[in-house]
């Protein structure tokens, strides 16, 4: 199977690989790590005229001249006409970058590339809105992929730890640029956190020698933000390291806080965290998980209030996606298709690493028994790759994760549970690859092995809501008409009895 793939990057890429006056962007280890596995496994990274026309931009002479001369070491793309759907996204009366930009969209529309490589969050958003999401990588995204694509045995994935506040060590690196947001008053704000350890959260992944990578603070009861009198979680602090691009430890943290709120007895129904407008990858990710824009402080109209309901009504106009990312996870709306997908055990490891429960015989993961290398089983989203005869599950379906018994007879159970995003069943690699690349923990021989003699593949793009603790098992799944037998491929649950039981034990 052609598995080499091709990748466009843009002017900030571009300048990333190449220091001047030996300062360091601060993609730059990303950067010369996507280019290194791209050159060492045949893929091919390429420039677009638009580009050039960018990096000419460069006010500094000798610096233009090194962007310039870091531009021609790539391959350029040969100009096509940008389409109207691709100016549809653009203002009426383009300035030049907006005209820059549509040109690099219409060389993804024509297919010309299979990914787009940038750090710029207005491209980004408009690649989005073309529905390109999947075909669009950070820097760190794609440097990460890559390495999963082609593993060389890496690093088992963290653990998130819960910490108390009082443990917190403020010398590590994570907390220099709080330090600055809050100056001159982070140590007395820290203070203030260590020492009320008993209201507060602290949730923490450590990287290479143990040094903080991710972190996340609660305060558990706040003032609701636009309700006086009315108590709110507030997220003080939601901060993922700079050397963590593309590990998906934002998703993974993330997790770790909404089962916290899940679980917590006598909490209250909102959570929210306050964002300043320049910090548009984090305002990008809350919006990906249901935080709303709902204010701006009035003492400082930079600062942004974000905030996520976590109760769901008893009645919704919207969809079952919808009403998932803006309850959950977890949330599940009843009334959705519900499918059962049996998974073996090598893939449910790689796919949900964090599970705790393992099989219908209650058997539970120990800590640091983690083996797979691959960040997307640190993420909320996810992909799920199988050759299932089953055309299409509609967005918005629950899917029920049944994990295979192994070697252990009768541990057969539905252990997770998701929401369907999307999915494609398609004899074609390249259109796997494009759908899936950006999510999977499958490895550029899985997918080949996967097509093997023209075989079509169904691609699941879906969240991952919660696991199923007790696990449900065979013999209750086919007691409530869930299932007629062991699952061996994408199974449709239709007895109506079946669903209720469902939809039932999800809501409970």
């Amino acid at each position: 199977m052609q598995n080499d793939m091709s990748f466009l990057i843009d002017s900030n890429v571009v300048i990333a690989a190449e220091p001047y006056n030996g300062h360091l962007e601060e993609a730059q280890p990303a950067v010369s790590s996507l280019l290194r596995l791209a050159s060492q496994n045949g893929h091919h990274v390429l420039v677009h005229p638009a580009t050039r026309e960018d990096l000419e931009q460069t006010r500094e002479p000798s610096q233009r001249a090194q962007n310039l001369a870091a531009y021609e070491k790539y391959p350029a793309l040969s100009e096509v006409p940008v389409p109207a759907v691709v100016w549809d996204v653009f203002p009426s009366d383009p300035g030049p970058n907006d005209q820059r930009d549509a040109r690099i969209l219409a060389a993804l529309h024509a297919e010309a590339v299979h990914f787009l490589v940038t750090d710029d969050g207005r491209l980004r958003k408009r690649a989005t809105r073309l529905g390109f999401e999947h075909r669009v990588l950070r820097s760190g995204e794609a440097a990460a992929q890559l390495a999963a694509w082609h593993p060389d045995a890496p690093p088992p994935p963290p653990m998130v730890e819960r910490i108390q506040t009082y443990e917190l060590d403020t010398s590590e690196a994570i907390f220099d640029s709080l330090r600055a947001d809050y100056y001159p008053t982070f140590d007395s704000w820290i203070a203030k956190v260590k020492k009320d350890a008993a209201s507060r959260r602290a949730w923490m992944i450590r990287g290479e020698r143990a040094r903080y990578e991710a972190l996340a603070l609660v305060k558990m009861r706040d003032e609701h933000p636009l309700h006086r009198g009315v108590p709110a979680i507030k997220l003080t602090t939601f901060k993922v390291g700079d050397t963590a691009g593309g590990k998906r430890y934002g998703e993974l943290l993330l997790k770790a806080v909404l089962r916290w709120a899940a679980e917590e007895p006598g909490r209250p129904g909102v959570m929210f965290v306050e964002v300043n407008s320049r910090q548009e990858r984090l305002i990008e990710f809350l919006g990906d998980f249901g935080f709303q824009n709902v204010a701006v402080k009035d003492s400082d109209p930079d600062e942004q209030v974000w905030l996520k309901e976590l109760d769901p009504p008893s009645a919704t106009p919207l969809t079952g996606l919808d009403f998932h990312v803006r309850y959950g996870p977890p949330a599940i709306r009843a009334g959705d298709p519900i499918f059962v997908i049996p998974i073996t055990p090598q893939w449910y490891d790689d796919l949900f690493p964090d599970a705790t429960a393992i099989g219908a015989t209650g058997a539970t993961m120990l800590a640091d028994t983690f083996t797979t290398p691959k960040a997307h089983g640190n993420a909320i989203r996810k992909a799920y790759l199988c050759r299932s005869p089953t055309k299409e599950i509609p967005a918005g379906s629950t899917l029920l994760f049944y994990r295979s018994q192994g070697g252990v007879s009768g541990d057969g159970a539905v252990v997770a549970v998701g929401v369907a995003e999307r999915s494609h069943r398609s004899d074609d690699p390249i259109e796997t690859i494009e759908l899936s690349f950006k999510r999977t923990v499958y490895s550029a021989s899985d997918v080949a092995g996967m097509h093997q003699d023209g075989k079509a593949v169904l691609t699941i793009l879906f969240r991952h809501d919660r696991f199923v603790e007790p696990p449900w098992s065979l013999t209750e799944l086919v007691e409530r008409k869930v299932v007629t037998s062991w699952p061996q491929s994408v199974v449709r649950v239709r007895d109506l009895g079946g669903i209720e039981w469902v939809q039932s034990q999800l809501s409970a």
